[in-house]
């Protein structure tokens, strides 16, 4: 059977639980960073019955600071089965042995792809608040990240930007970050490259063609690596008065989530 199939099945045995009195979707389990965020934007505190652990790192999720006391998981079935879920949220490609014995057992279970635009986003969103009966949460989240989308679009006046992090990993076409560029009216320098999907490009390629904006972290962390160094290096620092350098934290994009339009917000207060 198809993913979208499957996906559609999930979703329709997830409805039918939250539309029979007695069976709403009361504890939930999230298996993924994305549906972490997703599920502690929509859901009562109640209704989580727990969350992966990356949930909890705060440089990856939006939500870090908002999950103390819910449990944590990674992803192992002795973990799942003993919190009795009556719905679990998963993605595309973590925990899937957990995932294939859940379904096995008569658990409902949505997938969820990487969202990787906004328009996705907006849908995601909108099927887990339906999912767990929070469908009006779900709309007024929707509202919030559109009307975030209205302000800012194409303030970019057709500027460049450059997304770069350690080793000189970047995002071209086709990805959460080229979506949040575009929204913001910038041309993705990465994409302009012939970059599709995620890859490197080289120190030397980047000052060759410096973008009128690079997304990237301006300091090392408390534990610098080789890797990270290529951010400071002296041939970048050298283009400081030549571009633009805005740091966005990697919560916003770590995931696609309504969040993610203050990614394009931030875009759009760079002064040109």
């Amino acid at each position: 059977m198809a993913y979208g199939a499957l996906c559609r099945l999930a979703l329709a045995a997830a409805l039918w639980m939250a539309a029979v009195p007695g069976l709403a979707a009361e504890r939930v389990v999230s298996l993924n960073l994305c549906t972490d965020q997703l599920l502690v934007l929509l859901a009562d505190r109640t209704q989580i019955a727990s969350l992966s652990f990356l949930a909890a790192d705060p440089d990856l999720s939006y939500v870090a600071d908002r999950i103390e006391g819910i449990p944590l998981n990674h992803g192992a079935l002795e973990e799942i089965l003993p919190l009795g879920p009556d719905l679990v949220l998963a993605g595309a490609f973590a925990a899937r042995p957990a995932v294939r014995l859940l379904q096995s057992q008569d658990i409902p279970v949505i997938d969820l792809p990487l969202a990787d635009d906004f328009a996705t986003i907006a849908e995601q969103t909108r099927m887990v608040a339906e999912a767990i009966g929070q469908r009006e949460r779900g709309e007024e989240l929707v509202a919030e990240m559109t009307a975030i989308l209205a302000d800012a679009r194409a303030v970019g006046a057709d500027r460049t930007a450059l997304a770069y992090q350690a080793n000189g990993f970047t995002a071209g076409s086709d990805t959460l970050t080229d979506a949040v560029l575009t929204e913001a009216g910038y041309r993705n320098a990465a994409a302009e490259a012939g970059l599709a999907g995620y890859g490197f490009l080289p120190l030397e390629w980047l000052v060759a063609r410096p973008p009128d904006v690079l997304i990237a972290p301006a300091t090392l962390p408390g534990r610098p690596s080789l890797a990270e160094a290529l951010l400071v290096h002296p041939a970048l620092a050298a283009l400081d008065d030549r571009i633009d350098r805005l740091e966005i934290p990697s919560a916003l994009l770590a995931c696609g989530g309504p969040f993610t339009a203050q990614a394009v917000a931030a875009l759009a207060a760079v002064e040109p």
